[in-house]
């Protein structure tokens, strides 16, 4: 039997054409960087850490606000392990808490890596984070409505 070629080979309606190569070819075609890529600047490790906001002395502990925001959550929902190890990030949620879609969206940028190189919330302040996100989904459901 001969292999297909584009000269005898029938093509069905929606079928997807390819090319047959042995391993290696394919191998060594993963390895090349497509034209271009090599000339995109690279970031230095430092990169973000040059953007962000210098820290404060209030970055270290809880506002009165953030207090007050806490006290107010359910107490299933509030989240201990951020305030006491994360209060930065405390206080910009709170900051936020005011607007519907503001607060939607402190909490996705803390729980999300847009840029790759984050090292993530440790799992107990996660599960608190995830819990105050998916309790925005159903406000009446987890008393969030009443605050």
């Amino acid at each position: 039997m001969t292999a297909p070629t584009a000269a005898n080979r029938s093509t069905a309606p929606g079928s997807i054409e390819f090319e047959l190569t042995d391993f290696e070819d394919a191998r060594l075609a993963l390895e090349e960087l497509p034209e271009g890529v090599d000339k995109v600047p690279k970031l230095a490790l430092d990169y973000w850490a040059q953007r962000r906001r210098k820290p404060l002395p209030t970055d270290r502990a809880l506002q009165g606000r953030t207090i007050e925001w806490l006290l107010k959550l359910p107490a299933s929902l509030q989240p201990r392990e951020l305030c006491e190890r994360f209060p930065r990030a405390a206080n910009a949620i709170a900051a936020a808490w005011h607007d519907g879609g503001e607060r939607v969206a402190a909490l996705d940028g803390l729980l999300s890596d847009r840029n790759g190189t984050r090292r993530g919330f440790p799992p107990e302040v996660k599960s608190e984070l995830q819990a105050l996100r998916y309790a925005l989904d159903d406000p009446s459901a987890t008393g969030l409505d009443r605050i």
